[in-house]
């Protein structure tokens, strides 16, 4: 360790729920940066003691050795843009946009916020809107985290928008992202009817709230949900009593659209 980084500590974080550790991370202590390694990696650098991070996270914590280069880096460094279909695009403000690209295009900032376009999950759930999409009035983003499914329906024309996530940073960064969104902190029973509505958040999660995420559900517009592995999407899907009508698995994660019969 160099003079220059006494006191700090380099924690690489990696698992399922790396970002519920991070989170736990900016409360408990004394974060100075992060980076994105990957989607379920982190970099965490931080200032004193290391709390315990709680019990149950799937997440492995390994220190790394803190050197004069980490100063430097900005996490910017091998940002890219994200094709998640030949015409659906997610990037970052700082990525140019791809030469003879004409679809639809998410600039979404990397930051703080869960769910800009690299994960799996988001991607999934991105997908079954783009396929099913039916010009929705009004759209409800449920776990919203940075906003990104709200985007996609604000750059599609949703007249209405409502997000919740129970995140406050998340909802605060959705609100810089979604200018006229009625954002809340809080569970989708904070929300109002949509005709579309969208849920990128883990099984358990899903499974929770589903009644909830139901009751907001107006339709005629589909029901998307993403996040779930394995068994988890038949047993939630059975939960609900409407067809599902498109499926999306990204690596681990799978996404159901559900029609109205």
């Amino acid at each position: 360790m160099t003079d220059r980084a006494a006191g700090w500590r380099a924690l690489a974080l990696a698992g399922a729920d790396v970002e519920r550790a991070v989170a736990f991370l900016h409360v408990h202590a004394d974060v100075q940066g992060v980076l994105e390694e990957a989607a379920d990696r982190r970099v965490v650098w931080l200032v004193g003691d290391v709390p315990p991070l709680p019990a149950g996270l799937a997440v492995q914590v390994q220190d790394r050795v803190v050197a004069d280069a980490d100063f430097a880096i900005t996490g910017l460094e091998h940002d890219a843009e994200i094709l998640v279909a030949p015409d659906l695009l997610v990037r970052p403000p700082w990525v140019g946009r791809p030469d003879g690209f004409a679809g639809i295009e998410l600039v979404v900032p990397r930051g703080g916020a869960f769910g800009s376009g690299e994960h799996a999950s988001t991607q999934a759930a991105l997908l079954l809107l783009h396929r099913t999409w039916r010009a929705p009035q009004s759209l409800a983003d449920v776990g919203c985290g940075s906003g990104i499914l709200a985007l996609y329906g604000q750059v599609r024309g949703v007249a209405h928008l409502e997000a919740c996530d129970i995140d406050a940073a998340s909802v605060a960064a959705a609100g810089e992202l979604l200018p006229g969104a009625r954002l809340v902190v809080g569970g989708p029973d904070a929300l109002r009817a949509c005709e579309a509505v969208v849920a990128n958040m883990t099984g358990a999660e899903l499974d929770a709230c589903l009644p909830e995420i139901l009751a907001l559900w107006q339709g005629p517009a589909p029901l998307v949900l993403s996040g779930m592995r394995g068994a988890e999407v038949e047993r939630i899907g059975g939960r609900i009593a409407a067809a599902a009508v498109d499926r999306e698995t990204v690596g681990e994660f799978t996404a159901v659209a559900f029609a109205r019969r």
